[in-house]
Parts: structure tokens; C-alpha cells; sequence
């Protein structure tokens, strides 16, 4: 009796197969199955392959052993559980008291995340419980199951060739009622080889959800400007299809351009804000009780600007003004900065709309004043700068000053940066509070007085970077910064209420800049 290899494999990887008969899951079965092992040697091709066939068809039956061999004692007994839960979940056996779809479907995802050496145990268990099945419920509860298998596990490089083409095979025919669902479990498994699979198992009202066949969820994407942004996102959509799709409504068609937006997921409760690298599942951010927020920003400022498209104008305006007015932008408070806040306010007023002949009141202006400004600049001497400017220049209409806006913020000394509040910091020559900025090319740090530069750590010398915990309670979060060459290696260390922001941005404009 031959030996047979191990399924346990190297690093996976989507085959095309080529057409034809070969890679069967009968010719799976024949080679891999422990019953076919027993049946070699039966007289003729034809009475092995009979038998074999019945190997990969639904049974009414639970299995008394695994289909797979193994030498452990407990992953057979787990195969053959796992069987036995399979058929309670599709409706061929008799749900345990008490237990739920739901409950099914959990104990057979879990198994796979704690049993790597099951996954194709289990991929094989489905496979052959949806084949040759009369009745179309249970087959249509095998393909979710199977949906949600390669969205999450990959089956091993062995049995990848042989899975691949069963899904071809199922999803090339029109005339079965699972065709366009065998489409989306092909998509799942090129997606779960390119990014690696959903890192979280779905909660119970997505289960419930995907059970009564509604495949997607409604979400809405906060945009800059208070632009709401309504799509429906399916089980194992990743952010980068998301941002595609974003960017089209705003005429953004280069991939070069798309990759210098990132979503953020900003949770309501503790505030934490966390961008979502491309290829993350959105599912993997988004929690049961509705406590995360997806919004979008722009990261990087590359591609040149084009305002032909009213939703680009308005997203740049509305995110450069957030930016501009909260502290995302460091100012300077010197006399020349009191000019630009000036003709800052001018356009922000004219951007709203019917306002072009309107003279602002000193409440407004405050509210086109940044607030780190409002208390060195007076509003006497803001108001007589805006009415000096008003009348000396053509008012403009909405659209137009919202460019001009965007075009004076691009030219301030640290617009393109992402500024994080430091407030301790391990070198001691740098003056604390202080600011850290980041964008495609450095981090520096910027004094909190001054604006004056203290340090420039270019991203190509970043070597490795951790966050750190609080020293102590109450103390605040750190990251640990190690850069410079080999010959020269520095350390720096600091401490920020915002930690975990700045790590994770700096590891997604790596990513970005990268490409």
C-alpha cells in the first residue's frame, strides 16, 4: 500500500487549471482519500473509479473516519465531529438541543482557525456533501458554508489545484441554481491568496444576515465636507475595491492617484483612529454594535490637482479646511501669517454659497480663524484685513474659491505633513511640547513655539519601529523609533496620547510609497 504524502504544504498559491479532465476531486479523492487507499488493486480502472466517485458524493450517512488520513487519533476524531456538525448545519441530520445555524457554523469555522491540518478535511467534507445532493436547501447551506470557507482559509497547496477546478466547473454552469455563488467563492480564494484571508470571524448578525442570502451590508463613508458617501460592501470586500470605487465618483481613474487616499476606521467610543491598509477586509474594522465610523482622507500629494469634478473639488476643500482650522496644519505666528489668515477667510467666505457680497461678521471670522491663531490674532484687526481685501478684489463663486483655498493651503510651510502632539520625547536637546510631522519622504519635529525644524529622520533610514506602553498608570503611550544606517544606528523614543495613529500611519505611507 502506498504512502500518502502529506497535506500539510508549502506556501499557497491559485493554479490555473488547465481544461480537461484531470484535477477532478475524483482524482483527489483517488489519490489522497484514506477509502481509496484500501480500494487500489480493485480489479480495472473502471470499478476504482466508480468507487471513487462515490467518495466526493453526498452521503445520508455521517462518516465513521476522516476522508483524509491522519496519524493523530485527535484530528480524526475532530474530522469526523465536524462531519456530523457539516450535516446538522446543511439539514441532513438533526440539530443537537439548543443549537443553532449560527452555533454550526461557528464550531466549524473555529475548528478551522485552531486546526490548520484540518483545512482541507474540511474543504473535502464540504465539497462532497454539495455534490450529487438532492435536496437544494442543504445544497445551497453547503455553498455558504463554502463562501465562507475561501473567504478565511486556504486549502493546501496539494488540494489547491483540485479545489480551484471544482469551482471553475461549478461556476461554468448557467443551468445550476449555485453557479453565481461558486463565482464568488473563486474571487474569495484569489482575494484570501493576495491578502490573506479575513483575520476575524464574522459576528453572529452578519452570519444571520449571509443565512437569509442578504450577501452584503450598507455602509456610509464620511467624506471630507460632510459629503456622505452610500455603497454596500459584501463579506470579503477589501478596502482597496472600496477606494476604487470612491475615487471614480470623484474622477480619479489612475491607480497612482488612488493609492494616495487611505479609510480610516475612527472608533466613537475611546476616539481611536486606525487607517485601513488596502488590502485589509473592511469586515475586519467593522464591529457589531456600530461603534466604527469609516471616513476618507488624502495622504499623500503626488499627483498633480484637477478640479474638472465637483466631488473632488469639494473633498480636497472640505478635508484642507478640517485640516487648516483644527491644528492638522502647523502655523506660524509671525505677521505674515496674519495676512494669509486673512485671505484665508475672504475665500472660505465666499465658498459658502450666495455669500460673494457679504461682508463677514466677527463670529464668522472666528470660525474661519484656526484655533491655535484665535487667541494672538485680534478680531478688530482680522475684520479691517478682510474688509480691506474685499474690497480691493472680484468676489468669487463657491467652486472657484474653494480652489484658490486649496492653492494658498498647499503652499504653507508644513501642508502635506501629518502632525502628531509630542509631549515627551527621548533626546533631550529637543524642547518639549513639541510637534512631529510625517509624510511620503520624513519624519520631523517641529518646535512648538518657534515652528522652527529640530530633526529630519528620513522614511528611508526608518529601520524598525515598535509602540511602546504606558511607563506607568495614567502615563501615556510611545513609540520607539530606530533609524540611521548600520554603521551609525540611532534610537529615539516618545510619548504621545496618539501612539497608535502615528505608528500605523507611518506603516501605510511606507506601504503606499513603496508601490
Amino acid at each position: 500500500q502506498s504512502s500518502v504524502p502529506s497535506l500539510t504544504s508549502e506556501p499557497n498559491s491559485i493554479m490555473l487549471v488547465p481544461a480537461g479532465d484531470h484535477y477532478t476531486m475524483m482524482d483527489f479523492a483517488i489519490a489522497y482519500f484514506r477509502k481509496a487507499q484500501s480500494m487500489q488493486g480493485l480489479k480495472g480502472m473502471s470499478a476504482e473509479k466508480k468507487n471513487a466517485s462515490a467518495l466526493v458524493q453526498h452521503t445520508k450517512v455521517p462518516i465513521q473516519e476522516s476522508l483524509l488520513q491522519y496519524s493523530d487519533s485527535e484530528l480524526n476524531e475532530l474530522a469526523t465531529k465536524n462531519f456530523k456538525t457539516l450535516m446538522r448545519f446543511m439539514g441532513d441530520q438533526s440539530k443537537l438541543k439548543n443549537q443553532n445555524e449560527v452555533e454550526c457554523i461557528y464550531e466549524i469555522l473555529q475548528l478551522c482557525k485552531e486546526k490548520e491540518s484540518l483545512h482541507d478535511e474540511v474543504y473535502c467534507q464540504v465539497i462532497k456533501q454539495v455534490t450529487h445532493n438532492p435536496n437544494q436547501e442543504s445544497v445551497l447551506r453547503g455553498w455558504l458554508l463554502l463562501n465562507l470557507l475561501t473567504g478565511y482559509f486556504l486549502p493546501s497547496n496539494i488540494l489547491m489545484p483540485y479545489a480551484t477546478k471544482f469551482l471553475q466547473l461549478a461556476s461554468s454552469d448557467p443551468s445550476s441554481t449555485h453557479h453565481d455563488i461558486a463565482k464568488i467563492c473563486q474571487s474569495n480564494l484569489q482575494k484570501n491568496v493576495m491578502y490573506g484571508g479575513r483575520r476575524h470571524l464574522p459576528f453572529p448578525v452578519e452570519m444571520e444576515a449571509l443565512l437569509k442570502g442578504r450577501g452584503a451590508r450598507r455602509l456610509v463613508i464620511l467624506m471630507p465636507g460632510g459629503v456622505e458617501y452610500l455603497t454596500r460592501i459584501k463579506t470579503f470586500t477589501v478596502a482597496k475595491e472600496l477606494l476604487k470605487e470612491i475615487c471614480e465618483q470623484m474622477g480619479v481613474g489612475e491607480q497612482e492617484e488612488i493609492q494616495e487616499f487611505v479609510l480610516f476606521a475612527i472608533r466613537s467610543d475611546n476616539k481611536t483612529v486606525r487607517p485601513i491598509r488596502s488590502e485589509e477586509y473592511l469586515h475586519d474594522y467593522l464591529l457589531e454594535d456600530k461603534l466604527v465610523t469609516v471616513t476618507l482622507r488624502r495622504l499623500i500629494w503626488r499627483t498633480p490637482l484637477h478640479f474638472e469634478n465637483k466631488i473632488f473639488t469639494d473633498v480636497h476643500y472640505g478635508q484642507m479646511q478640517w485640516d487648516y482650522l483644527n491644528g492638522r496644519i502647523l502655523l506660524s505666528h509671525r505677521k505674515e501669517m496674519e495676512v494669509q489668515v486673512g485671505i484665508l477667510a475672504m475665500l472660505q467666505h465666499w465658498a459658502q454659497t450666495e455669500q460673494q457680497n457679504s461682508v463677514p461678521s466677527r463670529d464668522e471670522l472666528k470660525e474661519y480663524t484656526p484655533k491655535t491663531l484665535q487667541s494672538s490674532i485680534t478680531p478688530q484687526a482680522l475684520q479691517n484685513q478682510v474688509g480691506m481685501l474685499m474690497r480691493t478684489r472680484q468676489p468669487l463663486q463657491p467652486e472657484d474659491a474653494k480652489i484658490q483655498f486649496i492653492e494658498h493651503v498647499m503652499k504653507l510651510p508644513f501642508f502635506g505633513y501629518n502632525t502628531y502632539f509630542v509631549e515627551r520625547v527621548s533626546d533631550d536637546t529637543i524642547p518639549v511640547p513639541c510637534f512631529f510631522g510625517v509624510n511620503k519622504e520624513e519624519i520631523i519635529v517641529v518646535d512648538g513655539t518657534t515652528q522652527a525644524v529640530s530633526c529630519v529622520i528620513p522614511l528611508k533610514e526608518l529601520q524598525k519601529m515598535r509602540t511602546l506602553r504606558p511607563v506607568s498608570d495614567g502615563g501615556l503611550p510611545g513609540i520607539e523609533l530606530n533609524y540611521g544606517s548600520a554603521a551609525s544606528p540611532k534610537t529615539m523614543w516618545l510619548e504621545l496620547s496618539q501612539a497608535k495613529e502615528m505608528y500605523h500611519m507611518i506603516v501605510v505611507i511606507l506601504d503606499k510609497t513603496e508601490l
